[in-house]
Order: structure tokens, then sequence, then C-alpha cells
């Protein structure tokens, strides 16, 4: 299923990592803050994104930076903080937002979320241009990814043996 979603004025609190596995990094930080200062983390939205994109020299090349989010209800996070985490702006714009299908694997069998993300997008991309009326729009924005997350997820000791539902979002403007 492929939508749009629109985001403006939404606040977050926002966990960074800057290393060679910065998604594992900032999601873990996430995890435990949640756990440790929510009841309601199950329901919340969580976006990820690279500012500057996914290993853009490549893997072996070193460190990149990434964000994992939660966006905030009302008036939360008003102060500039919410419950001991930082709270910044989300990205704001239009996106059209479709799930990813978790059906590219390794040759050990194991997932391949970076593929699977990949062929996804295409899907979504493809998507906008049988639409028309809409063009990608990265002009200083990036991709997201929406983590849908279980309760176990966040209470596992091992919770990178649990896959969330992805969803990646491209980002669009209306051409007409």
């Amino acid at each position: 299923m492929v939508r749009l979603e629109e985001l403006s004025g939404c606040r977050a609190v926002i966990f960074s990592a800057d290393c060679r596995e910065p998604e594992t990094e900032a999601w873990n930080l996430m995890r435990r803050w949640a756990v440790e200062n929510l009841t309601d983390y199950e329901a919340r939205r969580y976006i990820g994104y690279a500012p500057a994109g996914h290993h853009a020299q490549g893997p072996e090349e070193g460190p990149h930076e990434y964000r994992a989010m939660m966006l905030l209800h009302g008036g939360e996070g008003e102060r500039g903080d919410f419950l001991g985490g930082h709270v910044g702006e989300a990205p704001a714009g239009l996106f059209l937002a479709g799930d990813v299908a978790l059906n590219e694997f390794f040759d050990d069998g194991t997932i391949d979320i970076g593929l699977s993300m990949k062929t996804s997008s295409q899907t979504v991309y493809e998507c906008m241009l049988s639409m028309g009326g809409y063009e990608l729009d990265f002009e200083g924005r990036a991709y997201l990814e929406e983590h849908i997350f279980k309760k176990q997820w966040f209470t596992s000791e091992h919770p990178e043996k649990i896959m969330p539902e992805l969803k990646f979002w491209l980002p669009v403007k209306k051409t007409e």
C-alpha cells in the first residue's frame, strides 16, 4: 500500500549516532529511553533517517550519521526536552510512503534489509510516476524510514531478533 504523508511542525525526541552501524546504535538508545520513560511506547510513531545518506562512500569507508526519532503529540517537548530526551524538529514536507516487503535475503538466509528497502523504494517511485502530478523532492530532504515496533522489541533482551515492520517515505512535491 502506498499513501501520501505530510509532516509539518512536528517535534520529536531524537537520538543520533555516528559510527559504522549507527542505525543499531540510535535505535538501541531510543529503545532504552522509551522503556525507562514511557508506558505507551508501542503506540508511538518512530522515524529514522541518515541525513547524509547511508554509507555515502560505501560501508568500508567508515561511519555515517543516523537519527532515530519518536514523534511527539500536542504540547510534549515544548521546552526542548521530553522526559530527559533531546527534542528537535522532525523532518517536514510531503512524502509518498509505502510498505517495505522484507523479501530480499543474504546467501545465509537472513533478511537483507538494505536490499529490501531498495526494492521497495523502487516500487514507491514507480507508483509516483504512474500517479503523475508529483516529483522527487530531495532538495535539503532525505527519505525516511518508519519503524513499527511490537512490544516485544522494547522488552526483549535480544531486540535484534525481532524485526519491525518498515515503511519507506520518499520525499515528493506536487507538480500540478
